[in-house]
């Protein structure tokens, strides 16, 4: 990895290997190609293009002269490089129309071509062969910033034993926002910045924005409002399709209804991948024989919604639904505001169960976690961990933290794993000289003050054991996400979503039978986990997201 001279850009880390890929020089056809979506337009030396922080920014093509990329944080600013002919500006943000990550400025008298966010979609979808240029560019540029520490951009300071600052962190991380962390346990630094931008303790944790404005203890949505993260208003919108749920299956509908014309919304709370997006490494996923991470699957599949033009709103949660079938659906969102949609599919997944353990929530992002990524990770370096499940996603975060942990102890109810997960992975887990499998055991108390010190463990029907383990990763079985629905649609006794020959013949009011993926009430389908019988796996996930848009099109129809 090596640090790019001014000619390209100067201080993000990129494989050389890969610079032609970054920074594409457009030769003159592909120039000529992109000047029908826009206009030429000089701009003299010193004018502002776009600033960093700017929202629904044009995206230009240089034909002759030279622009600059400066990005800044609070405490410094640098440039990452100069622009010359046949390079071009923007990354994957640009298509969302979300917060430019950089200010671009005229250092000589210079020609470019200037497309408009909406000629741009049009670009991306038209022409292939630029298209993949222009998209493979995009999302390595986003990649660039995130592993670049001298990037600028969001200055983040609390402790690590903070709930706050964990759940702060694994939003920014997975939804690729470039992030500056100081831990004030950890930090030398972190005392200074505190006294510069006047932040106490009792502040933490806080944000500094790349305008030096201070966020003191925000929530997640103040958070991506103050970076230009969340989306445009969007109360009163209409669209013939509302995607809730950002996972597999949600973003793969997305990506075959936005491809076919429709408008699409795609609305979640915390990120895209629901969760397979932490996951740390998946396997067993057609296509990809060396494995892929979760969140980069689901990046792949967001900047795939997107090109196509998708709006995927985060963080938007769905709080409740009004399916009255005299009109559109009314989905009532966690801000207040109102969006209505000609169909609806339901892809909120499950969330992992909590056991009844006294104090779990006190110790929530202080020891107990119900995700294993990079972040958790380097908590419990060279410390014993516990992992509690015996899914598929217990076994990826057992083997993932077993490269990080001292040893991983793995703690299940049943008398084994082969029920319930992969082989693949028992075979890592016993191949693992680090990680060690208790069955028929289970966690009956947690230990410690501030943040988690010991816990109690108890096999089968014997005395429970004191052990000195300050990190438990939870992966309990699965609760379908489905309050917002109310009433809206047929549930099993679990409460997940019935649909096709699962609904009941009461719960039908239409003479023709319910579409593949189709609930209980006519335009709303269910696919991936929050489906009643599902198949608990990516792979189907994808397919049902696919599937449930043929139907919906049947739907729109009125076949």
């Amino acid at each position: 990895m090596t640090k790019i001279p001014r000619s390209n850009t100067k201080s993000m880390l990129i494989d050389e290997s890969r610079m032609h890929q970054v920074f594409p020089k457009l030769n003159e056809y592909q120039i000529s190609l992109a000047s029908r979506y826009g206009e030429r337009r000089m701009m003299a030396a010193g004018e502002i293009l776009y600033r960093q922080g700017d929202r629904h920014v044009d995206f230009y093509v240089v034909v002759s002269g030279e622009i600059e990329i400066e990005r800044r944080s609070a405490i410094k600013s640098h440039i990452l490089g100069v622009h010359g002919a046949g390079l071009f500006t923007g990354e994957i943000g640009t298509l969302a129309g979300r917060a430019a990550v950089a200010t671009c400025k005229a250092i000589k008298d210079s020609e470019v071509i200037v497309i408009k966010e909406a000629a741009l979609r049009t670009l991306i979808i038209s022409e292939a062969e630029l298209s993949e240029t222009m998209m493979r560019a995009f999302i390595l540029r986003r990649v660039a910033f995130i592993a670049d520490e001298d990037s600028g951009g969001i200055i983040l300071i609390g402790s690590r034993h903070s709930d706050g600052i964990l759940r702060m962190r694994e939003f920014l991380s997975r939804n690729g926002q470039p992030t500056a962390y100081f831990d004030i346990d950890l930090h030398e630094e972190t005392a200074d910045l505190m006294q510069r931008f006047n932040i106490s303790v009792e502040d933490m944790p806080a944000v500094v924005t790349s305008h030096g404005v201070v966020l003191s203890k925000p929530t997640i949505r103040e958070l991506a409002d103050a970076i230009g993260l969340s989306p445009d208003k969007l109360d009163g919108k209409h669209f013939d399709l509302a995607v809730v749920g950002a996972g597999p299956a949600g973003l793969a509908a997305a990506v075959y209804g936005a491809s076919e014309g429709l408008n699409v919304v795609v609305l979640d709370g915390k990120a895209a991948g629901g969760q397979a997006g932490t996951s740390s490494k998946i396997e067993n996923y057609f296509g990809f024989p060396t494995g892929i991470s979760g969140q980069a699957l689901a990046g792949r599949g967001l900047s795939q919604a997107r090109k196509f033009g998708a709006e995927v709103a985060v963080p938007v949660e769905a709080k409740s639904l009004n399916c009255d079938a005299s009109k559109d659906f009314e989905i009532e969102l966690d801000n207040g505001e109102k969006i209505h949609a000609a169909s609806i599919v339901v892809s909120t997944g499950a969330r992992y169960r909590k056991p009844d353990i006294p104090r779990l929530e006190h110790f929530e992002g202080r020891g107990i976690y119900y995700n294993a990524s990079f972040m958790e990770a380097n908590f419990c370096t060279s410390e014993k961990v516990v992992v509690v499940g015996g899914g598929n996603s217990a076994g990826q975060a057992a083997v993932f933290l077993a490269s990080h942990a001292k040893h991983v102890h793995i703690l299940v109810r049943a008398e084994g794993l082969a029920a319930s997960m992969s082989h693949y992975l028992i075979q890592r887990i016993d191949a693992a000289s680090n990680i060690t499998l208790h069955t028929r055991t289970r966690i009956v108390e947690l230990l410690g003050d501030g943040k988690l010190q010991q816990i109690r463990w108890q096999h089968r029907d014997d005395e429970p054991e004191l052990a000195p383990v300050q990190h438990v990763f939870l992966f309990l079985g699965a609760e379908p996400n489905t309050e917002w629905l109310r009433d809206c649609v047929a549930r099993d006794d679990k409460g997940f979503v019935l649909t096709g020959a699962q609904i009941p013949k009461q719960d039908w009011q239409l003479e023709r039978p319910p579409y593949s993926l189709e609930t209980s009430r006519p335009g709303i389908f269910a696919v991936g986990d929050v489906r009643s019988g599902s198949v608990k796996r990516v792979a189907a996930a994808v397919g049902e997201g696919a599937s449930a848009v043929q139907s919906l099109h049947q739907f729109l129809a009125g076949v």
